[in-house]
């Protein structure tokens, strides 16, 4: 074989390594998935050990999919998101985990914890399994000032059509 076709087999077998080669995660390392069912998933990571992927929703800075290391609990997972917003309920927070039954299919386990107490003892919080979904609610408060800002916008559409309709009538 000559030396161009060495070179080319080469960098298409590079080539052909990068492209399915994983995706970065939130540490920078290619993580190698381990594990047989998509919501379990664990990944080993370089100086983080095993990681797994989680979901974060609701009233926090940052929400979103998040790699972290399998020890993390709830509260440093909402860290990780930058923190709750000023109108999260956090006596309504909520894991939602699908564990799988003996017959392969997943039941859906909804576990709600309270991280005002969190504030005030000090208490530890769950740790976080794989596929786990971590949803922080808003306050009434907000519920109420959604709505009212819904209020206020279709008060101003209405208000520039009559505005419309009174300066088309002068002319």
């Amino acid at each position: 074989m000559s030396k161009n076709a060495l070179k080319l087999s080469a960098v298409l077998i590079i080539a052909l390594t990068e492209a399915t080669a994983p995706a970065q995660g939130l540490f920078g390392n290619q993580n190698v998935p381990i594990g047989s069912s998509a919501a379990s998933y664990y990944y080993l990571g370089g100086k983080e050990g095993l990681t797994i992927s989680v979901n974060l929703w609701g009233f926090v800075k940052n929400p979103g999919r998040y790699e972290v290391p399998s020890s993390t609990d709830l509260v440093q997972l909402i860290s990780f998101g930058g923190g709750p917003l000023e109108h999260a309920q956090l006596d309504g927070v909520k894991i939602v985990r699908q564990i799988m039954q003996p017959d392969s299919s997943y039941k859906t386990e909804v576990m709600p914890v309270d991280l005002k107490k969190f504030q005030l003892t000090g208490q530890k919080t769950p740790l976080l399994l794989p596929g786990d979904t971590i949803i922080v609610p808003g306050s009434t408060f907000d519920a109420i000032q959604q709505l009212v800002a819904l209020f206020r916008d279709v008060a101003l559409i209405f208000s520039g059509v009559g505005t419309l309709i009174l300066v088309l009538r002068q002319r």
